[in-house]
């Protein structure tokens, strides 16, 4: 034992105990007031010499039962306090100190957290430190913002991951250990840390693994279920149920993407984990930040493969959790994320059943590809209103849309929409349907009135509990009762039904912590259905006092209805008008003077069309300006001509659609192939330089470059998340050339009934067409090809290729439509069913190498098989936005 260590073997019996809330006294610090306590110590405010505020934990001696207990609490600080200033993610210790007379305790002087209300503000006489345990609080225990959840998971793992490289472990990693400094997470309440070795019971119910605390792998397990809590809204003991809803502005493939590296985690089953260790969690979490599904999934399946298993990453009985979540979540939030889960479920049941080792793997497909359409595919039809009219419609993505009435409007059949309707005065409306094929999806209907807790008014929940207006808040007449807490616990499966008791001679009820957490939880969302209560009030519960239990940690608890407090910010930026928003919801353009948010965490995100978005988050000062420059980025600005990160110039169709002023050049492909080492096509009979069309490109590679850009320039910032770049359908080509009254639905149908465009042209209607009107089979070409399959008399001077926009453009400034080379188009030919070339692909526009008015027509269409590679074909993108279809 060492020399410090001895010096607190003192008999417990032989010392004076304390009189109960006694400061301390503390060398060159002044005790403000006690802030906290615990099983093993009790934090107080201090203030030292320089008028700084810092925290100073007391551990006293007789408030252990025996004397090993209390040196392995004095152990982890020893071994904790050297290693502490060495990381941003672990709160430090600025000084270890102790005292054996009258009464023994040893104490460390901490770094202060930030206040709850005010931030780095720290006004003494109503401090309370700023936990994630109290940003729970604050956003009324809803699910919390994605890159909020993200960016405390990272910091979190990244500690977690330095502490265990030191053979130290947390052995508490809970919601209420979590503070934040100068904004930032960080792990605390370290007088836990110990030897990973050290495997002694200590912790808290729910965030500990089935194989016991301790070891690194549990730190692990608890930050996991702290995530769960975060990001869902829900219990640690719910685990692994899904939110009803998330925060407005998620983006669901990335939240189930975040919820995969949870699950991972927190697998109950250590054989059956695939994140076991803080470097793990923290790489995946991390990756997530430029998310890419596809690889990130990989990643996660392939953490820890064990020798002599299988390499997949869930368990048999996994598997069966794995699937209900997955589906269920898709079906509640959006179709195309049951295509996104399935083809995963379906691939790992395979890998579960049939997989052999070294069996090849399926190459993963590219996550960002326009789909192809159906022939034959029916459209539907979406119409929104609502009663009474003029709500504001709302995307999924928290976009605003339109006001209700709106529609009817054509939607693909199959795709799942959501839409949130607001009216002032109404509690807000939640509205998914599924477009059906040939019929309309009717949403909307009666809006309840918004009836939340008024200042100086009684208030009444679900329940017919009364609240008393009490300054700001409004608190329950009674305590929970039996009859109240059991609405709650009918809706829980009997194996999570809570621990409780009835007060004798009462209909009071007495619970745990965790489970009147979760009934405030359930409480708020059943208010907020009937429009009683809102984002804008919380439901809490505070202890009451005298009615614990003595033998157990069960409560009896009062809840208060409290409005969710809120700081003004003024908002300004250089130049102005950007479009701000909260936490993915609309909040107003700038300038934009004393604008209250929420003191929770929250994102302001800052966006003008042709500067760089700027984030800013975790503001907490009670008064704040934000003063900002916009600098000036190539990012696109829908509405007018702008060009790409590759020099590719493209025109506005309409507002959310850009298209490709000219053909994809060579120079184009070759940057896409040298960044994504892709094999190059054949090269053609004849020279083309840099700015000539790209040819012998059959329809996927088409794609491939599509996918390729759009993920380029998202992760640069350049176009939005909901921007993609993709080949044009057939229908929209038309559109492109004038063709304004086409009948059918597929190319085939189309181009069968051509409703009077038989002799139309990109240039108009004259034939043969004056000199250099574009790049066709002309007598520069002889004798390369024979003079009956040129235009008489005509001369463009290129035999072959042209450089892009070597000729005029049509009315809006789209060049090479007709000639130079033909044009992939998205969709498949389509035709009867016993039609041989049904599931061809589409050429549109013709080429150099074309002579007669039937290949030049506007309408003309080419059904060739998709993977086709003509030195004669091309292809051209469109840049569109999505703002409906989510």
């Amino acid at each position: 034992m060492s020399e410090t260590t001895a010096s607190l073997n003192l008999c417990r019996l032989g010392a004076p105990r304390r009189s109960a809330g006694t400061p301390p006294e503390i060398p060159d610090y002044t005790i403000v007031r006690q802030i906290g306590s615990g099983a093993y110590g009790e934090v107080w405010l201090a203030r030292s010499l320089t008028g700084a505020y810092r925290a100073v934990k007391i551990v006293w001696r007789e408030d252990f039962d025996d004397e090993r207990s209390f040196i392995r609490e004095f152990e982890g600080i020893l071994n904790y306090e050297p290693l502490a200033r060495n990381h941003p993610g672990l709160v430090h210790i600025l000084h270890v100190g102790q005292k054996n007379e009258p009464t023994p305790f040893y104490y460390y002087v901490m770094e202060l957290a930030d206040d709850a209300q005010t931030g780095i503000n720290i006004n003494p006489e109503g401090y309370t430190p700023r936990t994630l345990r109290s940003d729970k609080q604050l956003y009324g225990n809803r699910p919390m913002p994605l890159d909020y959840c993200i960016e405390v998971g990272s910091q979190l793992a990244h500690a977690l991951f330095y502490l265990h490289s030191e053979a130290l472990t947390h052995r508490d990693v809970k919601p209420a250990n979590v503070v934040f400094v100068n904004g930032r997470p960080k792990l605390a309440d370290i007088g836990l840390v110990a030897p990973a070795d050290q495997r002694s019971f200590v912790g808290t119910e729910g965030f500990i693994p089935p194989e016991g605390p301790g070891t690194p792998r549990a730190d692990v397990y608890a930050l996991a279920k702290v995530l769960y809590e975060i990001t869902t809204g829900r219990d640690r003991l719910d685990f692994p149920e899904l939110p009803d809803e998330l925060p407005e502005g998620t983006p669901r493939k990335k939240w189930l993407a975040f919820n995969e590296i949870i699950c991972a985690a927190a697998e109950p089953r250590l054989d059956a984990s695939t994140i076991t260790t803080a470097e793990q969690l923290a790489e995946a979490i991390d990756e997530l930040r430029t998310y890419a599904p596809q690889q990130l999934r990989k990643k996660i399946a392939g953490k820890t493969k064990k020798p002599g298993k299988k390499g997949f990453p869930w368990g048999i009985a996994t598997f069966g959790t794995l699937m209900g979540i997955g589906i269920t979540f898709a079906i509640i939030y959006h179709a195309p994320l049951l295509q996104y889960i399935l083809p995963r479920i379906i691939e790992t049941a395979g890998s579960l059943l049939e997989t052999k080792p070294g069996a090849p793997q399926q190459p993963a497909p590219a996550p960002i590809q326009p789909q192809i359409s159906k022939d034959n595919l029916e459209e539907g039809t979406l119409y929104i209103t609502s009663f009474p009219p003029g709500a504001s419609i709302y995307t999924s993505s928290g976009k605003y849309l339109d006001e209700t009435p709106y529609g009817p409007i054509a939607q693909p059949t199959g795709n799942r929409v959501s839409f949130t309707l607001r009216k002032d005065g109404y509690a807000d409306k939640h509205e998914t349907g599924i477009i059906p094929g040939g019929g309309v999806l009717a949403l909307g209907g009666d809006l309840k009135p918004y009836n939340p807790p008024q200042r100086g008014k009684e208030w009444k929940d679900i329940t017919g509990t009364v609240y008393a207006p009490s300054g700001n808040e409004h608190v329950a007449s009674t305590p929970v009762t039996a009859a109240q807490f059991k609405n709650f616990t009918a809706t829980l499966p009997q194996d999570k039904q809570p621990p409780s008791e009835t007060i004798q001679g009462s209909d009071i009820i007495r619970t745990t912590p965790e489970a009147i957490s979760a009934y405030t939880l359930w409480l708020t969302s059943q208010c907020e259905r009937e429009g009683i209560i809102g984002h804008d009030h919380s439901i809490n519960a505070i202890a009451e006092k005298g009615q614990e239990a003595e033998n157990s940690k069960l409560q009896a608890y009062r809840l208060v209805a409290s409005p969710v407090r809120k700081t003004p910010i003024t908002l300004l930026t250089n130049p102005a008008g950007a479009v701000v928003t909260l936490n993915g919801q609309m909040l107003g353009v700038t300038p934009m003077q004393n604008v209250r948010v929420p003191l929770a965490p929250y994102l302001l995100e800052f966006k003008l069309p042709g500067y760089t978005t700027i984030r800013k988050s975790g503001l907490s000062p009670k008064d704040l300006i934000l003063s900002l420059r916009l600098e000036p980025n190539n990012s696109v600005v829908f509405g007018q001509e702008w060009i790409n990160s590759l020099g590719m110039r493209f025109i506005p169709i309409n507002a959310n659609q850009l298209a490709g002023a000219t053909e994809v050049r060579l120079s184009d492909y070759q940057t896409y192939l040298n960044d994504s080492k892709t094999a190059a096509p054949p090269a053609p009979p004849f020279d083309q330089n840099p700015h000539h069309p790209v040819v012998n490109v059959n329809r996927q590679q088409a794609l491939d470059f599509a996918a390729w850009l759009t993920k380029t320039e998202r992760e640069k910032g350049i176009i939005e998340a909901n921007d993609q770049y993709q080949l044009p359908t057939d229908a929209e080509w038309s559109l492109m050339v004038g063709l304004t009254s086409e009948q059918g639905q597929t190319p085939y149908q189309r181009q069968k009934n051509p409703a009077g465009n038989a002799n139309s042209y990109p240039w108009g209607t004259r034939w043969p067409p004056l000199a250099s009107t574009g790049n066709f089979a002309d007598q520069s070409a002889i004798p390369l090809i024979p003079t009956s399959r040129t235009i008489p008399n005509y001369r463009d001077g290129y035999p072959y290729t042209a450089p892009v926009a070597s000729y005029p453009g049509n009315e809006i400034g789209l060049h090479d439509l007709a000639g130079n080379v033909q044009e992939w188009v998205s969709d498949n030919y389509g035709g009867p069913r016993d039609f041989r070339f049904r599931n061809h692909g589409v050429l549109r526009g013709g080429s150099y190498e074309s002579f007669r008015p039937a290949q030049l027509n506007n309408s003309a269409r080419i059904p060739v098989p998709p993977d086709t590679q003509s030195p004669a074909a091309g292809f051209r993108l469109m840049l569109n936005r999505t703002i409906v279809a989510e």
